[in-house]
C-alpha cells in the first residue's frame, strides 16, 4: 500500500503489487483538502543534509521569500542579499555581488533562460514577479559542471507550473503595483493532459499622478492648464504551460516580457511681433527610454526508462535599450503678404540590443542506488548589437552620424560529464568536466569540478569543493555605479584572454536534534584576466 500527503491535501492511498525485478511507475496527484488536527512539524532538512553534495547552495521557496524583509514588496534577490557573503552597494539596490564577484558574473535564469538585465527601475527592483515563483535555486559558488559561461554564481528562478486540479486566481495591491494571477489545468484531451499559469504586474505611479491633475504652472498656447505627467513606469507577464503528451514525455513553455518604459516631452512657445512680422517659436524636447528582456522557452521531458531521464531544452532571450532623445527649434515668421518657417531637428540615440539563442540536451542516468552520471551539450549563439547615432536635420541641410557601432556574434559550443557517487555510507564523491569552444579563440577551454562529502556522524559532514570556472561575456558598466540603468554587454574579443576564476570552497555542517541545519563555510576566489571599464577613456577597456 502506498501513501501519499502533504499539509492541505488529503492523503493518497494504492494498493499496488510487486515482483522482484520489476517497476512500478505512479502518477500521483493530490487533491487539496483542510485537514483539522494537532501542529505538524514537517522539515526536508534531514533529507537535504544527506543527500547535498554542493556547497554554497541553498533553495528558496515561495514562503520563504515572502517572509523576509522586504522593500515595498517582496522580492527574491532582496531575500538572497540577507544570505552570508552576498553583499549589495546600498539599500535601494537589488544587484549581487557575491562573494567577491560582481553583478555581470552572475548567471541568473528564469526557467533555465538567461536574463541579461533582470531589474526594474535601475536596479531597485528584480524582473521576477514573486506571485509565479515555485522556487529559486541559489549557488554561491562551487556549482556543478551542467552550469557554465560565469565564474561567481547562479541564480535559477522557477516558476510555478500551474493548478491540475481547478482554476484558481490572486491578485496583490502594493505601494508601487498591481499584479495578478491566473492558474487552471488543460482539459484532458486523448490522453493528454497539463496545466498553464499566467502572472502580470504594472507600476501605476503614473496612473495616479496624471488623475491627481497636478498643475505646473505652465500654459499652452490656447490657454489650457498644463498639469504634471509621470513619465516612468515598468510592466512585466509571465506564462508557463505544461502539456504531458502521455506519461513518458512531457513539454513545457515559458514565456517572460517585461519593459521599463520612460517617455518625457517637453513643449514651449513663445511669440513675438513688431510692426513688419511676427514670430512664433515652438521648442519640442521628448526623451523615449524602453529597455527590458523578452523571454521564450521550450523544453521537452522524456522518461526513457525508470533510470534514464533525457531533456532537450530551447530558448530565445533578448535585452534591449534604446535610448532616444529628440529636440526640435521652429520658427515661424509671418509677414504681411508671406510666411517662412526655420527649423532644427536633432536627434541622439544610443541603443544595446542582445539576442541569445541556446539549444541544450542533457541526460541523467541512474546506474544504481549508488550512483548516477550526467551529461549533456550546449550551443549557444549571442549577436550583440550596441551603437549610437546622431542626426541633425533642417531646412537645408540633413546629417546623419554613427560615432559608435558594435556588431558581432559569439558562439559558446560546450559540453558536460558529471558522476555522483556515493563510495560509501561515509563518503560520497562528485567529480565532472564542462568543455567549451569559444569562436573567437582557438581553444578548448576545460573546467574540471570536484566535491566531496564525509559524513563524520550522524549530525556531522564534511565537504570539499573546487573547479574552474571560464566567462566569455562581460559588461561595460562601471562596476561601483550605485544606481545601473541598463547593463552594456559584450563579448570577450578575439585578443583578449577569456575571464577565469577558481573556486575552493571547504564547509562543515550540523544537523542539530531540534531538525535546525547548520554550514560554516570558507572560501577562496581567484580572478584571472578580468576586463575592466578604463574610467578616464570610456572606449577602452584593459
Amino acid at each position: 500500500e502506498i501513501n501519499a500527503s502533504m499539509i492541505g491535501y488529503g492523503i493518497y492511498k494504492e494498493q499496488i503489487m510487486l515482483f522482484e525485478g520489476e517497476t512500478v511507475r505512479l502518477d500521483i496527484r493530490l487533491k487539496e483538502e483542510a485537514i483539522q488536527t494537532s501542529e505538524i512539524l514537517v522539515t526536508a532538512e534531514r533529507q537535504k543534509f544527506e543527500r547535498s553534495m554542493e556547497s554554497s547552495q541553498i533553495s528558496l521557496n515561495l514562503r520563504e521569500i515572502n517572509s523576509a524583509p522586504a522593500f515595498v514588496e517582496p522580492d527574491v534577490f532582496r531575500t538572497l542579499q540577507m544570505l552570508p557573503g552576498v553583499q549589495t552597494t546600498s539599500d535601494y539596490s537589488s544587484a549581487l555581488y557575491v562573494r567577491g564577484s560582481t553583478p555581470d558574473q552572475n548567471l541568473i535564469m528564469l526557467d533555465g533562460i538567461a536574463i541579461y538585465n533582470p531589474y526594474h527601475l535601475g536596479g531597485i527592483f528584480s524582473t521576477f514577479n514573486t506571485d509565479a515563483i515555485k522556487e529559486a535555486d541559489f549557488h554561491a559558488g562551487g556549482f556543478p559542471a551542467r552550469y557554465g559561461g560565469r565564474m561567481g554564481a547562479i541564480l535559477n528562478v522557477i516558476n510555478r507550473e500551474g493548478n491540475t486540479q481547478k482554476i484558481t486566481g490572486s491578485a496583490n495591491l502594493s505601494f508601487i503595483s498591481s499584479k495578478a494571477l491566473l492558474e487552471g489545468p488543460i482539459p484532458k484531451w486523448k490522453g493528454m493532459k497539463g496545466s498553464w499559469m499566467i502572472s502580470g504586474r504594472r507600476t501605476y505611479f503614473d496612473k495616479v499622478i496624471d488623475a491627481l491633475h497636478i498643475p505646473t504652472g505652465q500654459q499652452r498656447s490656447d490657454g489650457s492648464d498644463v498639469y504634471f505627467e509621470f513619465p516612468y513606469y515598468f510592466y512585466d507577464y509571465q506564462v508557463k504551460v505544461n502539456l504531458d503528451l502521455n506519461p513518458d514525455h512531457r513539454l513545457t513553455y515559458s514565456r517572460f516580457y517585461g519593459d521599463d518604459v520612460l517617455d518625457f516631452s517637453w513643449d514651449d512657445t513663445q511669440q513675438t511681433s513688431n510692426a513688419n512680422v511676427n514670430i512664433q517659436s515652438d521648442f519640442n524636447t521628448r526623451i523615449n527610454w524602453p529597455w527590458g528582456n523578452h523571454t521564450n522557452g521550450l523544453t521537452w521531458r522524456w522518461i526513457v526508462s525508470p533510470e534514464v531521464v533525457a531533456k532537450t531544452f530551447y530558448s530565445n532571450s533578448r535585452y534591449r535599450f534604446d535610448f532616444d532623445l529628440s529636440f526640435e527649434d521652429r520658427d515661424t515668421y509671418t509677414y504681411a503678404d508671406s510666411t517662412v518657417v526655420y527649423f532644427t531637428n536633432f536627434n541622439f540615440e544610443i541603443y544595446d540590443i542582445i539576442n541569445d539563442h541556446t539549444l541544450e540536451t542533457e541526460i541523467a542516468w541512474k546506474i544504481n542506488d549508488n550512483q548516477e552520471i550526467t551529461g549533456g551539450f550546449q550551443i549557444k549563439d549571442i549577436k550583440f548589437d550596441l551603437g549610437i547615432d546622431l542626426g541633425i536635420t533642417d531646412q537645408d541641410t540633413s546629417l546623419t552620424y554613427s560615432p559608435l557601432s558594435l556588431k558581432n556574434t559569439t558562439r559558446e559550443i560546450a559540453f558536460f560529464i558529471q558522476d555522483k557517487w556515493d563510495i560509501s555510507e561515509k563518503l560520497k564523491f562528485q567529480g565532472g568536466i564542462r568543455g567549451t569552444d569559444y569562436n573567437l579563440h582557438e581553444q578548448l577551454y576545460l573546467d574540471p569540478r570536484l566535491g566531496m562529502k564525509y559524513h563524520a556522524s550522524d549530525n556531522v559532514a564534511l565537504k570539499l569543493n573546487w573547479g574552474l570556472y571560464h566567462q566569455f561575456l562581460t559588461t561595460a558598466n562601471n562596476q561601483d555605479e550605485n544606481l545601473r540603468l541598463v547593463e552594456l554587454w559584450l563579448g570577450i574579443p578575439e585578443d583578449k584572454p577569456a575571464s577565469v576564476a577558481q573556486h575552493i570552497i571547504a564547509g562543515i555542517e550540523y544537523m542539530s536534534p531540534k531538525n535546525i541545519f547548520y554550514r560554516l563555510e570558507v572560501y577562496q576566489k581567484e580572478f584571472e584576466n578580468l576586463l575592466t571599464l578604463k574610467q578616464e577613456n570610456l572606449n577602452t577597456v584593459e
